[in-house]
């Protein structure tokens, strides 16, 4: 449903240091410059995992360029999807793929003149719609050694440099020319438990069986060159079970009358987690193992910190099974280590700093013991009547920013420069397109990965509840957009399982609009974790209601009558009619969501975008929740001039199929569709293609209708200039908008 693009994490695989679990393994072991030939091997279980569990007669390519020494550049690199027999990839076995490159300079088409320092991949299916790249979902990179340089590296069998049970773990130290090689236990002052001579290869199997950190050096010299390497390898104590305080697991971080804090993850099927906190600064060796607790037929892991001081940041991960580095999925602030950088500090001053010489590739949660203290002017705001609502729908990164440029730089700040002007249009409520943590710094939302935490592009936690309050101040409400179809990859949920094993999602979607990681929305947890984030922005930000993204994703899995595979967690069978059909679960999984605000904020807007029919959407109403009604084909078609399809009725909803009175929120144009303008322009009919003065008299027409139609509207931002952009790209991706306020 939603096309996101936004921009992409580049995490560089270094092969001279040491290994586990690689993504891609080479051989040699240290590409030369010389080398002849290069074996890339992909490991698609390795990385985000986008291309594991393929058939062996599925077509894998690589899109694949060299990095020039100093540069950061793409070079050399085919058209994307370029499908020619050089890229594609053999089956080697179940996740496990090879690309053979003949030569650097013959396969890239290239001289010794180019300064090659690494090559660059990123693996992909035929048509581009899966792709293989690191955890993050950056591009994959692999060093280049100039031949005459000498070079070790050191690789390990162990999966992760952290291991929770004993075992005998294998060290391999190569070199690039023959040289005396050692491996040394914990410093090179002591023995060597390893040594060879005039050899480019040695290995040694080490015995790991008490907890504590192993560091394995490898040392090599030849002539006059000398190299190391080291792989550390820690051996993590054992999560033990303990029930947690009072009895009921509550996931995040709970403050506690004596100071300390309890800290909870919900990691099912798992067995170890640590939390790695700034605290004792970020040091998994003296880091105490969590406790664990099952209960109602999930695994909770839980630790108390004590001597936490008030009113102080404290950045935090958690490391599950030594294996998974992930953040809190009920984090209220989140660092990101790429793109936190490109932050301006006049949009969030003083963000605490990510601690990047301790800690990479994890999103970061914060715990402050006042991060929701906020003294608010408007304590008891009262909207008007859902029904009566007049909704302005607005994307803060393109409401406001550089006056009439697309730079997608809009902030909080100025949106509420322009409330009074929000107020003078005469709209009684605001609707923000998603702003809980997303992927990257420009996007439109809808790829969230933490859902209690607001995303800091626009601004700082208080500049999102002063928000609140200045439009409460002017009589107008907060109505949020969530999605809680599906989430991107740096939720921990995804991140701590393999695809194919993983509680919390569906390998694919049971339904037939899934764009990213479709939720399993019959798991308990992910529907606590749902209704415990309503109920924290109606608290902590004093919002007045929601609008849910992609209802028609929200049913149980069996609902679709699709076909489920176990043994990759897929559906099958999964069609547009199936998911369109009457859904009951849907009807009952939104009053469960229902319920859940009521306790807290009863008379909470409630907006379903389910765009179903209307028997499925009448039994929602009855539990008072408005559906939004999607009039924007016949509004086109009106200002347009065209007869055709022009009918304007369903603007009222008795007049749209029988639905309940006040039971919609219509609207002529949305952040889903084209500007009718933009049509007008490119196929209006005589005598309003192109003239400009008659295109506004039509849209005024239809906005008259339309807000004097009994019932709630929505207006899309701009759509009261007769903004005339589409809405677009090129490759059918969502734009940034020219900034019109």
């Amino acid at each position: 449903m939603k096309h996101l693009y936004y921009l992409l994490l580049a995490i560089i695989l270094l092969p001279c240091h040491a290994a586990n679990a690689q993504l891609i393994t080479t051989s040699p072991t240290i590409v030369q410059r010389s080398s002849n030939p290069i074996v890339i091997t992909f490991h698609a279980d390795q990385g985000n995992k986008g291309l594991m569990g393929l058939t062996s007669s599925t077509p894998v390519y690589a899109h694949t360029g060299i990095i020039r020494k100093g540069s950061t550049k793409w070079e050399y690199a085919p058209q994307w999807l370029d499908n020619s027999a050089k890229y594609k990839l053999s089956y080697v076995s179940a996740n496990t793929w090879q690309l053979t490159i003949p030569g650097i300079n013959e396969y890239y088409g290239i001289t010794n003149a180019v300064e090659v320092e690494k090559l660059a991949f990123v693996f992909r299916n035929a048509n581009g719609s899966k792709e293989g790249k690191t955890a993050a979902g950056g591009d994959i990179f692999v060093n280049v050694v100039q031949d005459n340089e000498f070079e070790l590296t050191l690789t390990s069998s162990a999966e992760s440099e952290y291991i929770t049970q004993a075992r005998d773990i294998t060290f391999t130290a190569t070199t690039t020319s023959s040289a005396d090689i050692d491996i040394y236990l914990n410093s090179t002052t002591s023995s060597p438990v390893a040594s060879a001579k005039n050899a480019t290869t040695l290995t040694k199997t080490i015995a790991i069986n008490t907890p504590g950190t192993y560091n394995v050096i490898a040392r090599a010299t030849s002539g006059t060159k000398t190299a190391t390497q080291t792989s550390t390898v820690t051996y993590l104590g054992q999560s033990t079970q303990t029930d947690y305080p009072g009895g009921i697991p509550q996931m995040g971080a709970k403050a506690n009358s004596d100071g300390s804090v309890t800290f909870c993850l919900a990691a099912p099927d798992k067995s170890n987690v640590l939390i790695v906190g700034s605290w004792n600064e970020y040091d998994i060796a003296t880091s105490q193992p969590m406790h664990y607790q099952d209960y109602n037929g999930n695994r909770y892991f839980w630790a108390t910190i004590s001597g936490l001081a008030a009113d102080t940041d404290y950045p935090y991960y958690y490391l599950v099974d030594g294996q998974y580095k992930v953040g809190d999925p009920y984090a209220n602030l989140v660092l990101d280590p790429w793109n936190d950088r490109y932050i301006s500090p006049t949009v969030f001053p003083d963000m605490p700093p990510y601690p990047s010489d301790k800690v990479s590739d994890v999103p970061l949660a914060v715990y402050n013991s006042s991060i929701n203290d906020y003294e608010w002017k408007i304590k008891n705001f009262k909207g008007v009547d859902q029904s009566a609502l007049v909704i302005y729908e607005l994307l803060i990164r393109d409401f406001n920013g550089t006056e009439g440029q697309s730079l997608g730089n809009g902030t909080i700040a100025g949106v509420m420069e322009k409330l009074d002007y929000l107020k003078e249009l005469g709209v009684n409520a605001i609707e923000l397109l998603p702003v809980m943590e997303f992927n990257g710094n420009n996007s439109w939302g809808y790829n969230p990965n933490f859902y209690f935490a607001p995303d800091k592009a626009y601004g700082t936690p208080d500049d999102y509840r002063k928000l609140v309050d200045a439009i409460h101040e002017r009589g107008m409400a907060v109505i949020l957009d969530v999605v809680f179809n599906q989430s991107d990859g740096l939720h921990p949920w995804y991140r701590m399982y393999d695809i194919d094993r993983n509680p919390f999602y569906n390998g694919t979607a049971p339904h037939s609009y899934s764009v990213l990681n479709d939720w399993n929305q019959d798991n308990q947890l992910v529907q606590q974790q749902f209704k415990d984030a309503l109920i924290y922005w109606l608290t902590s930000y004093n919002v007045d209601g929601f609008r849910f993204d992609l209802v028609k994703g929200l049913g149980s899995n069996q609902s679709y009558n699709a076909t489920y595979d176990q043994s990759t967690n897929t559906w099958s069978g999964v069609t547009e009619d199936k998911t369109n059909a009457y859904n009951a679960s849907r009807v009952a999984r939104m009053k469960e969501l229902h319920d859940a605000m009521r306790t807290v904020k009863p008379d909470a807007y409630f907006i379903n975008e389910d765009l179903a029919g209307a028997k499925e959407e009448n039994e929602m109403s009855e539990d008072n929740e408005t559906n939004w009604a999607n009039i924007n084909n016949a509004s086109c078609q009106f200002a347009m001039g065209w007869q055709s399809g022009s009918n304007l009725n369903r603007f009222y909803a008795p007049l749209d199929n029988n639905r309940i009175w006040g039971s919609t929120v219509s609207y002529s144009e949305s952040h889903d569709e084209e500007r009718m303008a933009y049509k007008c322009e490119q196929w209006g009919n005589t005598g309003i293609k192109g003239n400009v003065a008659m295109t506004m008299r039509r849209l005024g027409s239809v906005a008259a209708m339309m807000l004097m139609s009994p019932g709630a509207h929505m207006i899309w931002q701009f759509q009261e200039f007769g903004a005339d952009e589409t809405t677009k790209n090129s490759d059918g991706s969502k734009r940034v908008f020219n900034n019109k306020c």
